[in-house]
């Protein structure tokens, strides 16, 4: 796109706006939750952990219980090595900036290391992934620590506050994905404002279909699932990667964030695949080296985690999922029976999305937006529960909505142009 020739990228003044938008997305399920919530949303009342949020809420307890479990000299020498390599780590940041990506790759590879212990130990708490659990846990270490008791309660509120961070985050991280793909500080506002709206929009969009299972209070944050934190993540990566003249300690740090975010959800593995081959076309591969590493280093975590998601929860009970999850046959539903991706939602996305993918035009930030955009619905096409959770979804909202504003903005750019009368020479004929 020509015109982002000499573009300052910044948000400027309306980095304002963007934080308003932010706060919205937090502000919304608090009002809700305390029952004051504006006509045209749901209702929602907690009344205990329900969901998958119960699995993600044992896998808590455990990872905090995990840690009394192993030897201590295990866990002594564990809490040794976190102290001297964090010291370490602290002191080469300020004295070898060259090597900070590397710097960014280790710490990222302690602290799932580090984690690796209680999860060894840990009983299968019933959660299919851990990163969300692990994330959860953080605050509540301390807690436990100090030998103060953990109830479902109190951690619900914890989650809340992280899951309404994590959604404020994304909408940060849109404005920035948006302003570094199209060099447009409009394109920025409109997308981070789209996703800050949508819990509005898919009420208007689809009526009150659109919030059944779940799928609202998932959205929202309300829920304690992992959908917040994955699409954080995933979009903090996204604009890491599209940021102009991305350094390495850039593409470390969108490595390790692609790396985490797996933990929290396994597709987003192909993301972080799917990303680096990408990148290495672009910059080739020993640059891509400090992205490969960085989401690299969680995957300890995950094969450490492994027995004791998915696979566990079909011994338990081997009818949790059909034989055949992934098939063909489940396309045609996913995208004709789905609570909240009905044939006008649709109507209202993909049009415009594909006047935005055309106006970026080739290159990086078209490959990389468009892939972001079809990863899930591609995958996710051909699993048997996306129509009643489309949440599986999420993670790619933030690029599709990119290309949803840049599009629209496009096709009323070219409208008005239209619509704008013509001057007219002396002569009587249009002024060329």
């Amino acid at each position: 796109m020509p015109h982002i020739v000499g573009t300052r990228y910044a948000l400027g003044r309306l980095g304002w706006v963007v934080a308003a938008l932010a706060a919205l997305r937090v502000v919304l399920p608090l009002l809700v939750l305390a029952e004051l919530g504006p006509p045209g949303v749901p209702d929602f009342r907690y009344d205990g952990l329900t969901g998958d949020a119960t699995g993600y809420y044992a896998a808590v307890r455990e990872l905090i219980a995990g840690w009394r479990r192993p030897p201590a000299v295990l866990v002594v020498l564990t809490l040794a090595f976190v102290g001297s390599a964090t010291a370490a780590l602290a002191w080469a940041w300020r004295r070898l900036p060259g090597r900070r990506p590397w710097i960014v790759v280790s710490v990222a590879f302690v602290f799932a290391l580090a984690f690796c212990v209680p999860v060894a130990s840990m009983s299968s708490p019933g959660a299919g992934v851990v990163g969300w659990p692990l994330v959860w846990s953080l605050p509540l270490h301390p807690w436990r620590a100090l030998g103060l008791p953990l109830d479902p309660d109190g951690a619900y509120a914890v989650a809340i506050v992280l899951s309404l961070a994590a959604n404020a985050v994304s909408v940060v991280a849109t404005a920035y994905a948006g302003l570094f793909a199209t060099g447009r500080r409009t394109v920025a506002v409109g997308a981070a404002a789209m996703l800050a709206i949508w819990p509005l929009l898919t009420g208007l969009v689809t009526g009150e279909r659109g919030w059944e299972n779940g799928t609202w209070a998932v959205d929202v944050g309300l829920a304690a699932y992992t959908e917040p934190l994955s699409t954080a993540l995933v979009t903090v990566s996204l604009a890491l990667l599209l940021s102009p003249g991305a350094t390495d300690v850039r593409l470390a740090v969108a490595g390790a964030s692609l790396g985490l975010a797996t933990t929290a959800k396994l597709s987003n593995g192909l993301l972080l695949g799917g990303a680096l081959v990408l990148l290495a076309a672009r910059v080739g591969l020993r640059r891509s080296l400090p992205f490969a590493a960085g989401g690299a280093a969680f995957v300890p975590l995950v094969a450490a985690y492994w027995s004791k998601g998915y696979p566990a929860i079909l011994d338990v009970n081997p009818d949790a999922w059909p034989s055949d999850p992934f098939e063909l046959d489940h396309a045609v539903a996913a995208w004709t029976e789905s609570l909240l991706l009905t044939p006008a939602m649709l109507l209202l996305l993909v049009p415009f999305a594909i006047v935005g993918a055309w106006r970026l035009g080739p290159g990086w930030r078209f490959q990389l937006l468009v892939f972001w955009s079809l990863l899930n619905p591609i995958v996710y096409s051909f699993y048997f529960v996306t129509p009643l959770h489309p949440r599986v979804l999420f993670a790619s909202l933030p690029a599709v909505f990119v290309l949803w504003v840049l599009g629209a903005v496009t096709v009323s750019t070219a409208a008005a142009d239209r619509l704008r009368p013509r001057a007219v020479g002396h002569g009587g004929s249009a002024a060329t």
